[in-house]
């Protein structure tokens, strides 16, 4: 085993670990990791018998160590505040966003996804042989498609199978809320997004083949998850106690909330910036629609719920909006 496979395999390890950690329930299946030599940036997640099989390439942690060490050049330039700030050697950012795109993989089958898929597999980045473009064999689905999307609306359905994974793995990635923990959920939310670059640089110009939504829609989830964060004790409190309200005793106090945002939030949001630039979507800062809109649509989001895409200022959450009733209907399909 060369040691990019031997990296590769113990992050599948360390994710299927955080999975049996943080769900406090077994991961249901044995992942069998195959690595393939080659340069080129893919991951790979398809149903392997009774569990799930995943193929990926050197390339992809060579890409990602790569692109971490370009934004740690950057960030370097830039003045004190302004720079990335990690948790430990360089290096351990890679393996972050590593682990993190392995956790992805495991919740497409965790949620349920090839219930969906049947045979076929789901694509991250590489050569064009995921779902809805090439099989795994020939087993039909056991909820085919048409069962519970409209005709119009089945050129979604990969769209929200990957922003599914997106949510389900960051919240595992991430962990529970804690005042200790800022600095940790800052640097995981990072190493999520660096990944989600990655994907949208290779997605970009396959308009006709996407499978993924824009980066600016997945950053736009991903911080709408940290911004609610703080609330995430009060509403788990109010439920167990069988309450139908939230009261405003168990709610954080403002200073927290924005204490929380200048120290997680806005950080994640401006190393996009740095990220980008580091991967090579030039154009990728001035496509979120700038932080006043792009916090202010968040807002609107937590505060209001879904809207319809006009009420949105901003590329990512016109999106999320467009995309959230078929989401809604996959989840219920799935059970959820």
């Amino acid at each position: 085993m060369s040691e990019q496979e031997d990296r590769l395999q113990i992050t599948l390890d360390a994710a299927v670990e955080r999975y049996d950690e943080r769900v406090s329930v077994p991961f249901a299946a044995s992942p069998a990791l195959r690595v393939i030599p080659s340069d080129t940036f893919y991951a790979h997640v398809f149903p392997l018998g009774e569990g799930l099989g995943i193929d990926t390439c050197t390339g992809t942690a060579d890409q990602i160590s790569k692109a971490w060490k370009r934004a740690l050049e950057l960030s370097a330039n830039l003045p004190p505040e302004h720079q990335i700030e990690l948790l430990g050697h360089p290096d351990h950012a890679a393996d972050m966003s590593l682990r993190w795109l392995m956790q992805h993989e495991l919740n497409h089958f965790a949620i349920g996804h090839f219930k969906i898929t049947g045979s076929a597999g789901l694509l991250e980045a590489g050569a064009p042989i995921g779902f809805g473009i090439a099989t795994q064999g020939a087993a039909p689905p056991e909820l085919p498609v048409e069962s519970f999307l409209a005709e119009d609306e089945e050129h979604w359905l990969s769209y929200c199978l990957e922003l599914q994974a997106d949510q389900d793995a960051t919240e595992i990635f991430l962990g529970a809320y804690s005042a200790e923990n800022w600095k940790l959920f800052r640097y995981y939310a990072t190493s999520v997004l660096m990944v989600i670059l990655i994907i949208e640089r290779e997605e970009r110009g396959k308009e006709t083949s996407r499978t993924h939504p824009f980066a600016e829609t997945r950053l736009f989830m991903l911080l709408a998850y940290l911004t609610e964060q703080p609330f995430i004790p009060a509403y788990k409190r109010a439920e167990r106690e069988g309450l139908d309200y939230v009261p405003e005793e168990y709610l954080p106090s403002d200073s927290e909330i924005s204490d929380f945002h200048a120290a997680v939030v806005e950080p994640v949001f401006a190393s996009s910036q740095i990220l980008a630039e580091a991967v090579g979507l030039k154009d990728f800062w001035q496509d979120l629609g700038g932080s006043d809109a792009f916090f202010a649509d968040i807002e609107t989001v937590l505060s209001q719920g879904h809207q319809p895409p006009e009420h949105f200022r901003t590329k990512g959450a016109k999106q999320w909006s467009a995309l959230k009733p078929t989401n809604d209907k996959i989840l219920r399909a799935l059970g959820f």
